[in-house]
C-alpha cells in the first residue's frame, strides 16, 4: 500500500502474544464467510433497508457477490496493496465490497456520504486511491457530482451505484452485476496482520487522519461486542449508525459475520419507527446506538408499540448516558443499556457488563475489554488524569502522519487518547472530557466537561449545549466557563442554571460564569460537536478592545 511505511507493523513478537493469548488469529473473515456459506449457506446474513422494502442476501449469495465484485475490481486494475475507496451509505454492495477489497489484497477506505468534498479529496489523495466506488445520490444531495469534483487525479475511476451517466463514471450493476469477470487468484487475499480497512477520523480539531486497521484489530474490535453478551450464530444484529465509520463496520458487519449471524443493514436513521418495525419483523435481539438514537426510538415506541421481545441487550456510545434516558430504555423495552467507550483508534476499548448494576452504565464507561490495557496517568493528589490504552485492537497508525501519530505514543506502547478520566470505583474507568476541551479554574480546579453538561442537558429549557472555556481577564492563564446553549422555548436565564446545578449537588466552583444562546452548534461531518469555534468566539469577546 502506497505509505505502508508511515505505519506502525506490529512485531513478531507482539503478533506471537496476540495470537498465543487468542486475540488475534492466523483467519480472516474471508474465512470466516467461506465457513459459513458452507455451513448454512441459506443462512440470512444481510437484511438491507433501502427504502420500505428488505433485501435479504444468504451467505451463499454473499459469497458469490464477493467473488464478482472481486474480479470486477481486478478489471479496474486494482491491483494487490491498492486502495479502494468507498463513498457509500448503507447500502448491500457495502460489506460485499470491503471482503471483495480483501479478497484481491486491495485496501478499503471507507468514507461515508456527510463528508465534505474536503474530506473527500484528503483521503482518496493520502491513499492514492486509483478507483472510487459511491453512491449516485440521496435526496436531493448529488453524491455523484460532489465524488466527481472531489476527486484526485490518481483516481482512474469513479463508479456510481445508480444512475452514473449524470456523473460520467461507470454504471455499476452493469460492471460488476451484469459483466463476467475471470476468478480472482486466492493467492492475492489479504493477509490477517497486513493493512486491511483506512476509515477517517472525525476531525473535531480540523485534522483529517486515516486510521489504518488490520483484520486482527478489527477481529480484537468485534469480539468486545459478542462475547461480554454471549452473542452467535443465531443473533439478529443492528448498528443504524454508518457503517463506514467504526462502530457501524465493526458491530454492525464484522462482528455479525466473525459469528456467522444475521445483521440488519439500515440506512434511514431520520426514521427510528421503520427500525422498530424492522426489529420486529426480523427478531432483532442485540443492538447498538447513539444517546440520540435511543430517545428517537423511545418516543416512536410510546407513540405506537411494536412487539420488541426478541431485544435483549442495547448498547450505547459516543455520548454519556443519563440515568433518565437508561430508566426510559428498561421501562420502554424491559432491557438494560450497556456503555461501550472506544476511539477510531481502536474501537472498543472499555464497556459495563451483564453483572454490572443497572444503572452503571450513567456512572461509568466500563472496565477494560481482555485484550486492552488502560491506565489513568493523574497528578499528584487528583483523580483524573491521561487516559492512555494498549493491546490487540490498536490501530497501526494514520497513514502519511507518522509523526503524528508517534507523539500519541510513549516508549511501551501507550497510546494517549486525548481524554481525561477517573477511576469509577469498580476496576472502570469514566471519561470526564477532551483534554482540548479542559476548563481549568484560577484555583486550579478543572472542570468536569462532560458531567456538567450531562445534568444541564436535562434542563426543560435546554434543547441543547456545549461547555467552553474562554480567558478569565483577572488571573492570566486561567478559564472560565460558558454555556452555549440552544434554547428549547423559553431561554434559561444564569441565575435558573445555577438554581438548577445546586439542586443536583455540583459543586459551585463548577457552575458556568456565563451563558451565551445560538440556534445550533457547530458540528463535523460526523456530527460532533466543534469546540474550537466557540473557544475563539468567546476569546474574541473577551478580548480587551
Amino acid at each position: 500500500m502506497y505509505g505502508a511505511e508511515s505505519l506502525r507493523l506490529p512485531s513478531a513478537e507482539l503478533a506471537a502474544r496476540y495470537r498465543a493469548a487468542g486475540w488475534w488469529r492466523d483467519e480472516t473473515f474471508l474465512d470466516d464467510l467461506a465457513r459459513a456459506a458452507e455451513t448454512r449457506p441459506e443462512h440470512p446474513a444481510i437484511i438491507a433497508y433501502q427504502g420500505d422494502t428488505p433485501r435479504t442476501i444468504c451467505y451463499r449469495e454473499l459469497a458469490d457477490l464477493v467473488e464478482r465484485f472481486a474480479g470486477a475490481l481486478l478489471a479496474l486494475g486494482v491491483e494487490r496493496g491498492d486502495v479502494v475507496a468507498t463513498y457509500l451509505p448503507n447500502v448491500w454492495q457495502l460489506t460485499p465490497l470491503w471482503l471483495a477489497c480483501a479478497r484481491i489484497g486491495a485496501v478499503s477506505a471507507a468514507m461515508f456520504p456527510a463528508l465534505a468534498e474536503r474530506e473527500l479529496r484528503y483521503t482518496m489523495t493520502v491513499s492514492r486511491a486509483p478507483v472510487c466506488i459511491g453512491l449516485d445520490r440521496i435526496g436531493d444531495l448529488d453524491l455523484g457530482a460532489r465524488m466527481a469534483a472531489a476527486a484526485p487525479d490518481t483516481v482512474r475511476h469513479r463508479v456510481v451505484i445508480g444512475d452514473g451517466s449524470a456523473a460520467d463514471a461507470i454504471d455499476f450493476t452493469e460492471f460488476f452485476l451484469a459483466t463476467e469477470h475471470p476468478a480472482p487468484d486466492p493467492a492475492l487475499a489479504l493477509r490477517p496482520d497486513e493493512p486491511a480497512v483506512l476509515v477517517c477520523t472525525s476531525g473535531t480539531s480540523g485534522q483529517m487522519k486515516a486510521v489504518a486497521h488490520t483484520g486482527n484489530t478489527l477481529y480484537a474490535a468485534a469480539r468486545a461486542g459478542a462475547e461480554p453478551y454471549g452473542l452467535g450464530a443465531d443473533d439478529v444484529i443492528v448498528v443504524p449508525h454508518p457503517h463506514t465509520h467504526m462502530a457501524g463496520m465493526t458491530y454492525g458487519a464484522l462482528m455479525p459475520l466473525q459469528l456467522g449471524a444475521t445483521w440488519l443493514l439500515y440506512d434511514r436513521p431520520n426514521d427510528m419507527g421503520l427500525l422498530l418495525d424492522s426489529i420486529e419483523r426480523h427478531g432483532v435481539s442485540w443492538a447498538y446506538m447513539s444517546p440520540g438514537y435511543l430517545v428517537d426510538l423511545i418516543a416512536r415506541q410510546r407513540e405506537r408499540a411494536r412487539d420488541t421481545g426478541s431485544l435483549h441487550r442495547i448498547v450505547s456510545g459516543s455520548a454519556p448516558l443519563l440515568p433518565d434516558l437508561v430508566e426510559s430504555v428498561r421501562d420502554t423495552f424491559r432491557v438494560p443499556v450497556h456503555a461501550l467507550w472506544g476511539m477510531t483508534e481502536n474501537a472498543a476499548v472499555t464497556m459495563t457488563r451483564p453483572a454490572d448494576p443497572d444503572d452503571w452504565a450513567t456512572r461509568s464507561d466500563g472496565s477494560a475489554v481482555p485484550w486492552m490495557d488502560v491506565r489513568i496517568d493523574a497528578a499528584e493528589g487528583e483523580e483524573a488524569g491521561r487516559l492512555l490504552v494498549r493491546g490487540a485492537s490498536q490501530c497501526l497508525g494514520y497513514l502519511h502522519q507518522r509523526d503524528t501519530y508517534d507523539e500519541c505514543l510513549d516508549d511501551d506502547g501507550w497510546f494517549d487518547t486525548g481524554d481525561i478520566a477517573r477511576p469509577d470505583g469498580r476496576g472502570g474507568i469514566r471519561i470526564v472530557g477532551r483534554r482540548s476541551d479542559l476548563i481549568i479554574r484560577s484555583n486550579g480546579m478543572k472542570v468536569p466537561v462532560l458531567e456538567v453538561e450531562g445534568l444541564l442537558a436535562r434542563h426543560p429549557g435546554i434543547k441543547e449545549l456545549a461547555l467552553v472555556g474562554y480567558p478569565d481577564p483577572t488571573v492570566p492563564g486561567s478559564e472560565l466557563c460558558c454555556a452555549v446553549v440552544v434554547p428549547d422555548g423559553q431561554p434559561p436565564t444564569l441565575a435558573e442554571l445555577h438554581e438548577y446545578l445546586g439542586g443536583t449537588g455540583m459543586a459551585r466552583v463548577f457552575w458556568p460564569d456565563r451563558v451565551q444562546f445560538v440556534w445550533q452548534l457547530p458540528r463535523n461531518s460526523l456530527g460532533k460537536i466543534q469546540r474550537a469555534p466557540l473557544h475563539q468566539r468567546l476569546e474574541l469577546a473577551a478580548a480587551p478592545r
